[in-house]
């Protein structure tokens, strides 16, 4: 089973996805599991290096709507290019998290690219970051 930890920030976006791939049985035929930051024992303002770490000892997908960029060697971004191997899980990064919520064809796009990237994750290990729908 396939975990996709959802940032804090995109909670309802995430749920949203979610509810898409479910409702359209792709859950009955891709095991994944989405989790929040409280499910996994991280605090909604860890630092993105912990974060990343996190997700990366533990096989999960971090989902994100991009966080702080204003960190400087703290920010995800460089996390991911400090600390990313051949190996490494993406960083699924939800383009617009707006959007997810008022336009139902870009959640279902979002839903379907998570999907495709889930069923064909040993093609994107080594990838710092997808964008969704992308």
């Amino acid at each position: 089973m396939q975990t996709v930890l959802s940032d804090y920030n995109c909670e309802g976006q995430a749920r949203a996805i979610f509810r898409v791939l479910d409702t359209g049985g792709y859950l009955e035929l891709i095991p994944l599991q989405l989790r929040l930051f409280v499910d996994v024992g991280l605090a909604t303002d860890a630092e993105d290096a912990l974060v990343w770490q996190h997700c990366q000892d533990h096989g999960f997908l971090l989902l994100t709507g991009n966080r702080k960029t204003s960190d400087g060697e703290q920010s995800l971004e460089s996390t991911i290019r400090r600390l990313s191997t051949p190996d490494s899980l993406p960083v699924l990064t939800i383009s617009n998290l707006r959007r997810v919520l008022t336009d139902p064809a870009y959640c279902r796009a979002c839903a379907l690219r998570l999907a495709e990237v889930t069923l064909n994750l040993e093609v994107y290990r080594g990838v710092q970051r997808l964008y969704l729908p992308g």
